[in-house]
């Protein structure tokens, strides 16, 4: 059998965070620019921070000139407001499945571990770090390191090959996402798709990209770990 690298996704994969990311960023922005993201409808789901900043930004009609040489500050307004944002949201919860699947494949010798999250780095933890779930993932790719979901997996192999000494090709690398995107940057770079239905998109939204495996959440821990092993 050969070993897998197996990326999570975060939010609506693992998680369901009751929106505390998606307020985060709106009151950051209002805070530091004064943009009011109620009336700008764009779709957060499976994007990076870096890029859901940009395209608010935009539609508000902002150019990058006025936020660019402002994004680390503005990733530290965001993660205090973050830190409130976790505290009060209700529900803040960890999908089913996840504690037994982590359990399983932590303790499989040929599956490695790691996230592939938009989230920044800091963020992505501090969601985490609620449910004690930062233990499982060693490693990860983050909205803190690039601007493209797609240039993800390549940071995520990366780290996990500098990591984990072991050199995985695309096909024994894993994601799993809930969105369109988690899809499209596996297909983009070789890797297996599973794809979770417990997000906003639809099962036939993710139908339509013909991911390699389909399950409607993690809770088929038997079913998920046969896809990712074999």
């Amino acid at each position: 059998m050969a070993r897998k690298l197996v990326l999570f996704d975060i939010d609506e994969t693992l998680i369901y965070s009751d929106g505390a990311g998606r307020r985060a960023i709106g009151s950051a922005l209002m805070n530091m620019f004064g943009v009011k993201t109620e009336s700008i409808k764009v779709s957060m789901s499976g994007k990076t921070d870096q890029q859901i900043l940009c395209e608010i930004m935009t539609a508000g009609g902002y150019g990058r000139d006025h936020y660019e040489e402002r994004l680390e500050e503005w990733f530290e307004c965001y993660l205090n407001i973050l830190k409130e944002e976790i505290l009060h949201a209700d529900p803040f919860k960890v999908h089913e499945g996840v504690y037994d699947l982590l359990n399983e494949l932590d303790q499989n010798q040929q599956a490695s571990l790691g996230l592939l999250t938009g989230n920044i780095e800091k963020g992505a933890r501090l969601k985490l770090d609620k449910f004690d779930l930062n233990r499982y993932f060693p490693i990860g790719a983050y909205g803190s390191d690039a601007f493209d979901r797609l240039d993800l997996p390549q940071i995520a192999w990366q780290r996990a090959k500098d990591y984990y000494k072991h050199n995985f090709a695309p096909e024994q690398m894993v994601i799993v996402g809930d969105s369109i995107h988690d899809i499209r940057c596996a297909k983009n770079y070789g890797a297996v798709s599973i794809a979770i239905n417990t997000g906003k998109t639809t099962r036939q939204e993710l139908e339509a990209l013909s991911p390699d495996f389909l399950f409607p959440s993690l809770k088929d821990v038997k079913g998920v770990m046969d896809a990712i092993m074999n």
